[in-house]
């Protein structure tokens, strides 16, 4: 027993006497510039792997005091990449361990370091970093420039979209501003918006531009819909009781709205037809009639307002709905139409052509 206490007692003194020695080797190889400790140095001396020198090092016997780095700010450019570096060499989710070596090598308390990984692997403007940048910007740095003093952006592209969409955010806009804005945008095809003339002419950036107008017409189209809905309806309730169609651009006049949010607010829908697909009656021109409304008023990332495309087509909004999304090649493999492929084969009709009657699009591998 005392044999092995004597031993337990000489593997302790070893290993404090090593875990003094990689610290002061450690403390020697500060610097004071970076703020951090040149680990090379060490590893280099003393034949060992980083990761060991780093578990041997004891934070209570250096002389060097821990950086405290709670603010993004604070942080220097290349520690960013250095850190990102050294905590992708651990897999999975980081241990209490791991956290103290990743503090022990950047020498910066665990909670900052825990922070700073965090946006460097997930970056977000923050009104923090959004400050800075546009105190750098005011400064007269170009964006090269920025991106260099934070680099946690994957491209210079990133920051300044994401700084961009930032400022479309802030309270920076007056309601002329956002009145010619929307003026501005009416004045172009859908398809061929000029981003590049608006932002000149309102003198921001195109991001924020793009920005600022996808946010408009979300908050515009519910307001749109609730005031005008009742006068949409009634005057194209009118105009089907005389004709049986609707004139949209005479609707737009009368109303004093585009034909697209007349078309998004109309509520009345009497008399509207069924479109099935039947490979026989199914029509192409219909098909390309509702698929260019599509594409000429909801482009991506815009979603289709389906109530508008059934007031335009003047068809049942689910079997819209239905038809779009078999004129894509999607098709949902109902009960019937799981049979309907088996009566078909059993019958020795080809793929080719039982896809052509189940959908317009549909393949035959598919």
């Amino acid at each position: 027993m005392e044999q092995i206490v004597a031993l337990d007692n000489d593997r302790l003194q070893k290993q404090r006497k090593l875990s003094a020695r990689v610290t002061q080797l450690a403390d020697r190889a500060f610097d004071p510039q970076r703020g951090r400790c040149d680990w090379a140095s060490v590893v280099k001396k003393l034949d060992m792997p980083l990761m060991e020198c780093l578990g041997w090092f004891d934070a209570s016997l250096s002389s060097v005091p821990v950086r405290s780095l709670p603010k993004f700010v604070d942080w220097l450019p290349d520690d960013f990449p250095l850190l990102k570096e050294f905590v992708q060499q651990f897999p999975g989710t980081l241990t209490s361990d791991d956290q103290r070596l990743v503090s022990a090598f950047m020498n910066v308390k665990q909670a900052d370091c825990a922070m700073a990984y965090n946006m460097c692997i997930r970056p977000r403007m923050t009104t923090e970093l959004f400050k800075l940048i546009t105190s750098y910007r005011e400064k007269g740095m170009l964006w090269k420039d920025i991106h260099q003093q934070i680099p946690v952006f994957a491209s210079l592209h990133t920051l300044r979209y994401s700084t961009e969409e930032k400022t479309a955010n802030k309270l920076l806009w007056t309601s002329g501003d956002e009145a010619r804005l929307l003026h501005l945008v009416t004045l172009y095809d859908p398809r061929a918006i000029d981003w590049a003339t608006i932002a000149g002419d309102l003198g921001r950036a195109v991001n924020a531009c793009r920005h600022k107008y996808r946010q408009l017409r979300k908050q515009r189209k519910p307001k749109l819909a609730a005031e005008h809905a009742d006068a949409v309806s009634h005057a194209v309730k009118k105009q089907y009781t005389q004709h049986q169609s609707v004139d949209w651009a005479r609707v737009s006049e009368s109303v004093g709205l585009s034909e697209r949010e007349c078309l998004e607010a109309n509520q009345f829908g009497d008399g509207k037809a069924r479109w099935i697909y039947d490979l026989d009656t199914f029509s192409w021109d219909m098909a390309n009639r509702m698929t260019t409304f599509i594409e000429v008023n909801y482009l991506r990332p815009l979603p289709v307002n389906y109530a508008a495309v059934s007031n335009y087509m003047w068809i049942e909004r689910d079997d819209c709905i239905k038809m779009a999304g078999l004129l894509r090649g999607e098709m949902t493999w109902t009960e019937d139409a799981v049979a309907k492929v088996v009566e078909l084969r059993n019958q020795g009709t080809k793929y080719k052509d039982i896809a052509r009657q189940l959908s317009p699009n549909l393949t035959a591998r598919k």
